[in-house]
C-alpha cells in the first residue's frame, strides 16, 4: 500500500529556536524590557505548552498587544530565517521516503514568498508532492488543509501526519488519520503524550522504522 504522509515543518524538519528565541529577545530589547531568559529557559518554558507570551516580563494587555504585532512583523523575515537550520538527516530521510510514499508538506505561515525562499535555500521543495500553506491568523490547525488536499488528490485512506505541536496532532485526529508526534521540536513529550498521539517521534531519523512497523501491522 502507499501511504501519504503529511509532513509540518517548523520544529518538525527544521530547527527554529534560534529564530523564535533572537524575536523574542529583539522585541524586548525594542521596548526597553528586561530579558531575564536564557535560550534554554526560554525553550523549556515553551516545551510545556506555554505560548510565548505568556512568558513575558510584562503583562498588561497593552503590552502583549504590541508584542505580538512585532512578532508578526518579525517572525518570517528573512533576516530571522536565517538562523533556521535543517535538521540532521533530514535530506537523506525525505530522499528515502519520497520514492515509497506521498510526502506533503503542511505549514502555517503568513509570508509565502518568504517560505518558499526558505524551502529553496534548504533544498526542501523537490521532495514534495505539493506544499500545503495557510495563515495562523486564519485557521486554529491544518485541519482544512489537508481535508481538501485529500479530497481533491487521493482516494486511498492510508494518511499520516508528522508534526511537534498540538497543532498537527489535533489536525490529524479531526481527520481520523494516523499521527505521530515528533518530540524533539516545540513541545516536550510529556506534554504530546497528553494528547495521545498514535506514535511518538524522538528523532527524525528513526520515522522510517515506524512506517515500516505501521506497515507490517497494516
Amino acid at each position: 500500500m502507499k501511504w501519504t504522509i503529511f509532513f509540518d515543518l517548523d520544529g518538525t524538519l527544521i530547527d527554529t529556536s534560534e529564530r523564535h528565541y533572537r524575536v523574542h529577545t529583539d522585541i524586548l530589547d525594542f521596548y526597553g524590557m528586561p530579558n531575564t531568559l536564557t535560550k534554554e529557559e526560554f525553550w523549556k518554558l515553551k516545551k510545556t505548552g506555554k505560548k510565548t507570551v505568556e512568558i513575558l516580563p510584562e503583562t498588561s494587555k497593552e503590552f502583549i498587544q504590541q508584542f505580538l504585532n512585532e512578532w508578526l512583523k518579525k517572525i518570517e523575515n528573512r533576516e530571522y530565517l536565517r538562523f533556521d537550520k535543517l535538521l540532521p538527516k533530514c535530506s537523506g530521510i525525505l530522499s528515502i521516503l519520497k520514492n515509497k510514499v506521498d510526502l506533503v508538506l503542511t505549514t502555517l505561515r503568513n509570508n509565502k514568498k518568504n517560505l518558499f525562499w526558505e524551502l529553496n535555500n534548504f533544498g526542501l521543495t523537490n521532495y514534495f508532492k505539493e506544499i500545503l500553506v495557510d495563515s495562523p491568523l486564519k485557521v486554529k490547525n491544518k485541519m482544512p488543509l489537508i481535508k481538501e488536499y485529500i479530497e481533491r488528490n487521493s482516494k486511498s485512506d492510508n494518511f499520516i501526519i508528522v508534526g511537534d505541536s498540538e497543532v498537527d496532532v489535533s489536525s490529524g485526529k479531526e481527520l481520523g488519520m494516523l499521527t505521530v508526534a515528533a518530540t524533539y521540536g516545540i513541545r516536550s513529550k510529556e506534554f504530546l503524550m497528553k494528547l495521545k498521539p498514535d506514535f511518538c517521534l524522538d528523532k527524525l531519523f528513526e520515522f522510517p522504522e515506524i512506517l515500516k512497523g505501521i506497515g507490517d501491522d497494516s
